[in-house]
């Protein structure tokens, strides 16, 4: 079942933006930050959001209102950076709360106008998608929002700018604010995190909490659902629901507790609660409880789903640990030889990663990889099923302790495929596993030390100091592992029916409360009742599966969900994809019993997320060329240790546009009123040039100088300008009397008339400072980064690294959703991979390639919808157009260029060659013209040019710098040069601008235009190059 077509409300929300599907913002939005180091994520909504008014020639936002909604989102955020570690939204957390400014501000502003659009997508929606489950929406809809948004995702950080949007809008005044946690591990998780957002929050308890006279404003009260009850009896720790009288204001985490049968109850009392007030619901389950066959629920969370970010985008966006689920379908072994083979499996799988993470250390700190941890873990946390296969596991470890020569051979049989364990294609399931293991060579004396803390007799010790935890280790070492189990005497009697006694360890302390702990000797875990409880870590990168049970979708999902999490370097939360430590961001599952894995997988693919892996061989083209192929490589300097900062005024101005932007829309809109565009530009109000009447001056003694200070230094933190100092005196004299800026406003925007009006001129004048230090900042970055360049020839670590796997290969990483529809497609990209000579010199449907013989590897992939995931991506549209362009040009004019060398690279962003830190973009594409004994680099960026009007752009500069560099090398032989290739035709380009450039100015600018692949870019190109080739030789 296809969940997504049912979020009616998600659904009307895109369409504001222009857009139908999630998926369409999400290619326009996710690099965002790893390319520019900067968070303008509105900008890019405008560019994509004009281009839709262009299309459809009328507005479907209003975009003063997106202007309004991003200022409000920046001050949140303001609001709760000023309380703990600067935090920065990813692009899918700044679309959830920008949803939610627009839904807010309808309720509260719109709500019938509102309701009536909202009906009228409804209707149509319906009609064109053939979803009849879902009745009009009515005011009692728009009470509950619900965030379905993955593990890991930042849900918890949603959940605080929420509670600060609706403090903002106000919807009614809150009698009592509470949220509501499964448990009582998270509930104190939450308390903290609330405190550090500088939320005012107490923890429920006893009573305690719950009493006015110490309830502060807008305090939110954090509470565990099993203590709300419908009527108290008698004393302990519950309360009655009626206890809280009022209008509510609801955070419920994990809202899709209660959506089952044995729930009710609670989802009774939570409704009940939640009457005449506002829920804010936050899961990551949705997908396991929504269903056809309870219309009643899917109609609730289909008009409530305002944002869904579930696990598929999460990990097709490239956030958190990769994963591998054995297959274990139609493995016929009996069952005592499949369990004792898959915990050795995982055992080795283990002992790899360890191995990875001592031998490649400094490279996973630097990524945020944590020590490794094998945890076994199931959906439940008490029950004879669950000590059984507790019991199993401690049982497996102690066979293992005891007889290293049958490990041994065991594990050596797997790593020579003689386990005989096959899949349903007859292949050995470990075939591609254990390669690091493979190559080094098995070394079981070091696989004791690192897991087990090195040989000796198997020692269980129930801890008196830590109630329900047990330690495992060997002799006299530390302990290796802790078990956590729930009724602990039933337990030990387990163990002792199996020959296992149990000693005491009065003196020490918990195991488990020090596994995150750097020094912690804890390398296994097993027992699920903390991890379920939503214990907080990022070690876990080998989970074995215990008692998984029918219907248990949710759990399954957060139990996967904490297990991918993963830090990532400078928080980023994302899978470095450098190929020593793959191993490292990758999640080992793995299941004592089969029907274990298959409930996991079958849960998987519910979220779509039961992918088939192809690996797409790349292989190197020309490479007889490459060392007489140079590009520009930076030496191993750090701009931020070595250089210290200080913020002053440089020769350079800057202008603050805070005009609206969509020109285009107001230039289509005016000419169709019979005004001609040149009656079109703005009367602008400028700020400029202090004189002795300067009215700057008299702000002075208005502006509160020290938030303003404050505020800059938070922003130099988020932007990680650390060695930039900041001075309070410069802020001020620059703002008030320097003649290097200039803003462009609209009258009203600058003029103060009261008191109330300084508020929006400070935060003007932080708009303005904020401009000038990233200015600044790039300006001395891109010159210390001149000043260590240097030519080097191309190897294929340069110019094939974002290919490089731990094996030693290049490949392309490919997904495609197994379903039906796409069994043959992925059977013939299977036969395609082995037919090596057809899939890098043809060009075939089922794996969209162009083949060009003077690119530096083959093949050249495609970007295709069928293909869910694609690392490194393939070609856009204007990239394709490019290279076929070129391709078609060079064999048509071949006659023109035997005398010439052309050679061709993709460029990829961050792990690419070159400088381009300097300007802050890296060239799509490198470009080498060989003439004699000269060489032109020429680096080359096709892409759209609707937010790169401007000639003054640095992307569009980088012709005139890349010059400089040239020079400062001094090499006569190498030529350098930079072109901007725009897939956006001309006549589009300057559409509603005032005095546009003409097309000359353009490519003397070095920006052609694409056009078709025959519009004559070549011919353009190439002179500009043979003029460069002549300079050169007249120098």
């Amino acid at each position: 079942m296809n969940i997504e077509k049912y979020l009616v409300l998600n659904k009307y929300l895109l369409s504001l933006l222009g857009v139908s599907e999630f998926k369409d913002l999400q290619d326009k939005l996710k690099d965002v930050s790893d390319i520019n180091d900067k968070d303008n994520y509105l900008d890019v909504l405008l560019i994509y959001f004009s281009n839709k008014i262009n299309e459809a020639n009328q507005s479907i936002i209003s975009q003063n209102n997106l202007y309004r909604y991003d200022e409000n989102i920046k001050g949140y955020v303001s609001i709760i950076n000023r309380h703990r570690e600067p935090i920065r939204l990813k692009y899918f957390q700044y679309l959830a709360v920008l949803f939610t400014e627009i839904l807010l501000d309808n309720i509260k502003n719109n709500q019938t106008n509102f309701i009536y659009d909202l009906n009228e997508f409804l209707e149509r929606y319906k009609k064109e998608n053939k979803v009849e489950a879902i009745n009009d929406f009515t005011e009692d809809d728009l009470n509950k929002i619900a965030f379905w948004m993955a593990t890991g995702s930042g849900k918890t950080l949603i959940m605080h700018i929420n509670y600060y949007q609706f403090l903002h809008y106000k919807l009614f005044s809150p009698d009592s604010i509470l949220l509501i946690t499964p448990n009582e591990g998270l509930s104190k998780q939450h308390y903290e995190e609330l405190t550090k957002s500088g939320i005012p929050c107490r923890l429920y308890y006893d009573n305690y909490g719950f009493t006015d006279s110490l309830k502060n404003k807008d305090e939110v009260l954090v509470i565990e659902m099993t203590k709300l009850v419908e009527a108290k009896k008698g004393g302990g720790v519950t309360i009655s629901i009626n206890a809280f009288e009022g209008r509510k204001l609801i955070f419920v985490d994990e809202g899709h507790k209660g959506r089952k049968a044995e729930e009710q109850k609670w989802a009774k009392l939570r409704d009940t609660l939640a009457e005449n007030g506002m829920v804010f619901e936050y899961s990551a389950t949705f997908g396991q409880i929504l269903s056809e066959k309870n219309k009643v629920t899917l109609q609730e969370y289909a008009k409530a789903i305002i944002f869904d970010y579930s696990y598929k985008y999460f990990y097709l966006d490239g956030y958190g640990k990769d994963f591998s689920v054995i297959n274990a379908k139609n493995i016929k072994v009996d069952e005592t030889r499949f369990q004792e083979t898959m915990f050795l499996a995982n055992l080795l799988d283990f002992y790899e990663q360890s191995l990875i993470f001592e031998d490649r250390k400094g490279l996973a700190e630097k990524q945020n990889l944590e020590k490794p941890l094998w945890i076994f873990v199931g959906t439940t946390v008490t029950g004879s099923e669950e000590e059984s296969d507790v019991v199993q596991i401690v049982n497996f470890l102690h066979k293992v302790i005891k007889d290293p020569a049958w490990v041994n051979s065991k594990l050596t049989a797997i790593l020579t495929g003689k386990a005989e364990f096959k899949n349903e294609s007859g292949e050995d399931i470990f075939a591609n596993k254990f390669t690091y293991i493979k190559e080094k060579g098995l070394n079981i004396e070091d696989l004791f030390t690192k897991i087990f803390g090195g040989k000796g007799g198997f020692g269980i010790y129930e801890l008196k100091s830590a109630k329900g935890e047990f330690g495992l280790k060997t002799g006299e070492n530390q302990y290796f592992g802790v078990i956590n189990i729930g009724d602990v005497s039933s337990f030990k009697k387990q163990l002792e029916k199996i020959g296992l006694p149990v000693e005491t360890d009065a003196i020490s302390e918990s195991l488990f409360d020090h596994i995150k702990a750097p020094n912690s000797s804890v390398n296994i875990l097993i027992g699920s009742k903390k991890f379920i409880e939503g214990w907080d870590t990022w070690r876990v990168s080998s989970m074995g599966l215990l008692n998984i049970g029918t219907g248990q979708g949710p759990q399954i999902i957060q139990l996967f969900g904490r297990g991918v999490r993963l830090k990532g370097q400078n928080m980023t939360l994302k899978r470095s994809m450098e190929k020593d430590i793959k191993q490292l961001e990758n999640l080992n599952i793995y299941g004592i019993r089969a029907d274990y894995l298959s409930k996991f997988l079958e849960v998987l693919s519910k979220e779509e997320m039961d992918l088939e892996t192809i690996e797409i061989p790349v292989q190197p083209n020309n490479v007889e060329k490459w060392e007489t192929l140079y590009t520009l490589a930076k030496k191993d300097v750090d701009f931020n240790k070595e250089k210290v900062l200080f913020l002053k005024e440089e020769n350079f101005s800057i202008t603050l546009d805070l005009m609206p932007k969509l020109s285009a829309y107001l230039s289509q809109k005016r000419n169709a009123q019979g005004i001609a565009s040149s009656n079109i530009a703005i009367n602008t109000n400028e700020l400029k040039s202090a004189t002795d009447d300067d009215p700057r001056k008299k702000l002075n003694l208005f502006f509160d100088w020290n938030k303003i200070w404050l505020e800059l230094y938070e922003y130099k933190l988020e932007r990680g300008y650390w060695n930039l100092i900041l001075n309070r005196d410069f802020i001020k004299n620059y703002l008030l009397y320097s003649d290097k800026y200039k803003i462009l406003a609209t009258p009203e925007t600058l003029q103060v008339n009261s008191i109330e009006d300084i508020p929006r001129l400070e935060n003007i004048a932080l708009q303005l400072m904020k401009k000038y230090i990233d200015q600044f900042y790039n300006f001395h970055l891109k010159k210390y980064e001149m000043e260590h360049l240097y030519y080097a020839p191309v190897t294929e670590d340069s110019a094939l690294s974002v290919f490089a796997k731990p094996d030693d290969g290049y490949n392309y990483t490919i997904q495609i959703s197994k379903n039906k529809e796409n069994n043959e497609l992925i059977a013939n990209i299977k036969a395609l991979v082995q037919d090596l000579d057809k899939l890098m010199k043809e060009e075939t449907n089922e794996l969209p390639r162009i083949y060009f013989d003077k690119h530096l590897y083959l093949p050249i992939l495609l970007r295709d919808t069928k293909i869910e995931n694609m690392h490194p991506e393939g070609l856009v549209e204007s990239e394709k157009v490019f290279i076929s362009g070129l391709k078609n040009y060079l064999v048509l004019k071949k006659n023109e260029f035997t005398n010439k060398e052309i050679y061709l690279l993709r460029n990829f962003p961050k792990s690419g060659i070159g400088f381009f830190n300097l300007s802050g973009f890296y060239p799509d594409f490198i470009m080498w013209v060989k003439y004699q004994n000269k060489q032109i680099i020429c680096f080359l960026d096709p892409k759209g040019l609707e937010h790169q009007k401007s000639l003054d752009s640095e992307k569009v500069q980088l012709h005139k710098e890349i010059k400089e560099i040239e020079k400062q090398l001094g090499n006569k032989d190498i030529i350098l040069e930079s072109f901007v290739l725009s897939i956006t035709p001309y006549d589009s380009l300057i559409t509603g601008l005032v005095n546009p450039a003409s097309q000359k100015e353009y490519e003397n600018n070095h920006i052609l235009f694409l056009g078709s692949i025959w519009s004559g870019w070549q011919d353009r190109l190439f002179d500009i190059l043979e003029k460069s080739i002549s300079a050169n030789k007249s120098e």
